[in-house]
């Protein structure tokens, strides 16, 4: 693997490592250890002498505000201000009232660094620089990622959508503070994120978009502004749904894994050459 394409792998091991703090709203255990390593790889290479280090500081004030979000999603996820994870033993706590900020921190930056790594790709890609291996790492990655995020989302959402079912049912169908609040800093947001997904996705198969597509329907149906089919109920609906990303997860995540494990291999046993800067030709 040559020089240029290791570079462009270590900015999509950070897009990596910001993307997996979607993980947090998987309501199980989270080590203390993987928690750590995320922390370090966020903070470590902001550096001068990193590939995304180097990034933003040849590309001046747009890099200064991408390292500000950098910060900030630092400070509000990996240090000790956090209300969100919570480092407790040998263990982080999550708090899961706090989801929709979480995504909300984590999908906007996940996407910049997505932008980022695909402006290397396409330059890789016009001068032949960039290896097919890496290439197809990151096709098979978006992928997995568009629907990994959709049926976290929608779990997130699903949970929602059923407490302002509860208050509403409560109120005998008449709007509340309560059920206000539900639909506006909750399902609102989180239905953004979905479709703001949707809008910015590279890939192209119909597989995958097809998927999407119907999981931005879904989300219409909850919003009373289409129809739901043979008038079936939500939680069929959801159920129906949430089958089919759990399906398409497993596939995708299968397929990249194979590809991510062969490119570490390639990746460890190439030693960068002295050159040009990669990120001097990409900027």
């Amino acid at each position: 693997m040559n020089n240029f394409s290791l570079y462009t792998f270590r900015l999509y091991h950070y897009l990596l490592t910001i993307r997996d703090t979607l993980e947090y709203s998987i309501k199980r255990d989270h080590t203390i250890e993987i928690y750590n390593n995320r922390k370090k790889i966020l903070e470590d290479n902001l550096q001068e002498g990193t590939p995304f280090g180097d990034f933003l500081k040849n590309n001046g004030e747009a890099g200064d505000k991408i390292r500000e979000k950098v910060n900030s999603f630092i400070t509000d996820l990996y240090s000790e201000n956090s209300t969100i994870l919570i480092p407790s033993g040998d263990k982080v706590r999550v708090d899961y009232a706090q989801m929709v900020t979480l995504f909300d921190m984590t999908v906007g930056l996940t996407e910049t660094m997505r932008d980022i790594v695909f402006q290397y790709l396409n330059y890789g890609i016009q001068n032949k620089e960039i290896d097919q291996l890496m290439l197809k790492l990151v096709d098979e990655d978006e992928r997995m990622y568009r629907v990994v995020l959709a049926m976290l989302g929608m779990r997130t959402f699903e949970e929602s959508f059923a407490e302002f079912q509860k208050v509403m049912n409560e109120s005998q169908g008449k709007a509340t503070p309560q059920s206000n609040f539900i639909v506006q800093n909750e399902l609102a947001k989180l239905a953004g994120f979905l479709r703001f997904s949707r809008a910015h996705a590279h890939c192209t198969d119909n597989e995958t978009l097809d998927l999407l597509d119907e999981t931005n329907r879904v989300l219409e149906m909850t919003e009373g502004r289409r129809q739901r089919p043979d008038n079936k109920g939500f939680k069929e609906i959801f159920d129906d749904l949430n089958k089919r990303l759990n399906e398409a997860v497993a596939k995708n995540e299968a397929a990249w894994k194979a590809t991510y494990q062969q490119v570490v291999q390639e990746v460890t046993k190439s030693a960068p050459q002295p050159q040009e800067k990669p990120e001097e030709k990409a900027n």
